[in-house]
């Protein structure tokens, strides 16, 4: 045999002892008293070495432009790993910058509260799910659906029962106290939120009266222990007005079936009103007639009916 083809022969032989295992087409670098691994085509196994990739400066060299999806390589400019990617070079982010990019479910500390957001940057909208469905949706537009995927409205709430709808303003009982000037809201056919129809207009001789309009209404008895015959007040103070519009008053009873009273005002206060009961009377006369007329009622069963008007 020819010297040069023996020590050919034993060359082959030292590198496939020292480096290589070659196992139904797979390629093992490294230990070669391990058995290969038979998903994997390249296996490189050692405890002391690494793999180093081409070390490239310029990308822009030939034949990188030209490399296929799926290489990669280490780019010294940028100390980071580069793939090739839809035609082109993306750098692999480390795993510290993959976590400062996730929102966590333990919560974010936010630097930058206009960079950072949960959202999308193109014009389809966000949902928010639990067990798999859509319980809230932020449309492109930013309507926002509770219940509903495609909103029309800034907010728009749908429960899917009938006459139920859904929203409940927690500390808003009907022992709350009462917000003066506040307007009243409704809904319409379709269900939006709008403003109910406008209250009464009240006016004056100034014009409408722009205030909140109180009215007290109640009923009294005229006392057994009158202020004089036929007089009585009755207390408004709880009322609160700062202005009184229009007092009226009717009564009811007398000192019998005949006598009607009629209630008239002698005065009033932010605070109290005095009224005068008179009733009718026949009284005779010497030449054998009678007389009508008009006396203070001295009755205790007549009832006197009022309201008032004011702010």
């Amino acid at each position: 045999m020819p010297k040069a083809r023996i020590k050919s022969s034993i060359l082959l032989c030292a590198l496939l002892l020292l480096l290589v295992q070659v196992h139904a087409q797979q390629l093992k670098l490294g230990d070669p008293t391990s058995s290969a691994i038979k998903a994997a085509l390249l296996e490189l196994n050692t405890t002391n070495q690494g793999l180093l990739l081409p070390r490239i400066t310029d990308t822009t060299l030939a034949p990188l432009p030209a490399s296929p999806d799926g290489m990669i390589i280490y780019y010294k400019p940028a100390s980071s790993l580069l793939i090739r990617r839809n035609g082109s070079w993306s750098k692999l982010a480390d795993s510290t910058a993959v976590s400062n990019n996730q929102w966590l479910l333990t919560g974010n500390a936010l630097a930058d509260s206009t960079t950072k957001f949960i959202g999308s940057t193109n014009a389809n909208a966000v949902n928010v799910r639990t067990n798999n469905i859509a319980r809230l949706t932020i449309s492109s537009t930013g309507n926002v659906g509770i219940g509903n995927t495609a909103p029309t409205s800034l907010l728009q709430v749908k429960t899917g029962v009938a006459n139920t709808s859904g929203v409940r303003l927690e500390n808003l009982t009907n022992t709350a106290t009462i917000t003066v000037g506040a307007g009243a809201l409704g809904v319409d056919g379709s269900g939006n939120v709008v403003r109910s129809a406008t209250a009464p207009v009240f006016y004056n001789a100034g014009g409408v009266v722009s205030q909140n309009i109180k009215i007290w209404a109640d009923s009294v008895s005229q006392p057994v222990t009158p202020l004089a015959t036929g007089q009585l007040a009755v207390d408004i103070s709880n009322a609160g007005f700062t202005k009184i519009m229009s007092i009226t008053a009717t009564a009811k009873g007398g000192t019998d079936v005949t006598n009607a009273p009629l209630v008239s005002i002698l005065g009033y206060s932010l605070t109290k009103i005095n009224f005068l009961l008179m009733e009718s009377k026949t009284t005779g006369i010497l030449i054998g007639g009678t007389v009508e007329g008009l006396d203070p009622s001295t009755a205790n069963t007549t009832k006197i009916f009022v309201t008032v008007i004011g702010y």
